[in-house]
């Protein structure tokens, strides 16, 4: 229990101090855009990688690893469907949902791609 309360605070300090900074520089950088760019920053994923390869080790770090990357592709057709769903539509609202649920689907089928191809290069490997 105590070794689940110390990941859990890590977390949630590498967590916030990374939303802070975003933040922060939202706050301080003219360009919104830009600095938008520094909300994808991966400080999450790092931790998150971290904490599994130091309590569960490799393999569970490479599984938060692999979802991390289906994630992040995720946050692409995420940030594509916002945009086209609020330029043909004008409801921001409506867009977000609708690229939020983008995200989960479109995260969840990258995960089955990627597994795809790492078993592929398994057996190639295997029967080389």
């Amino acid at each position: 229990m105590d070794r689940q309360i110390k990941d859990l605070a890590l977390r949630f300090i590498l967590g916030g101090a990374s939303v802070a900074a975003c933040y922060i520089l939202v706050q301080v950088i003219p360009w919104k855009s830009f600095a938008g760019i520094f909300a994808a920053f991966p400080a999450v994923m790092v931790a998150a990688v971290i904490m599994a390869g130091v309590f569960q080790g490799s393999k569970d770090a490479g599984e938060v690893a692999l979802g991390a990357v289906a994630g992040m592709m995720g946050c692409t057709v995420c940030v594509i469907t916002s945009y086209l769903i609020m330029a043909y539509t004008g409801k921001w609202g409506l867009a977000l949902v609708i690229a939020l649920i983008a995200w989960f689907v479109s995260s969840a089928l990258f995960i089955k791609v990627i597994t795809r191809i790492q078993e592929r290069r398994l057996k190639r490997t295997d029967a080389a």
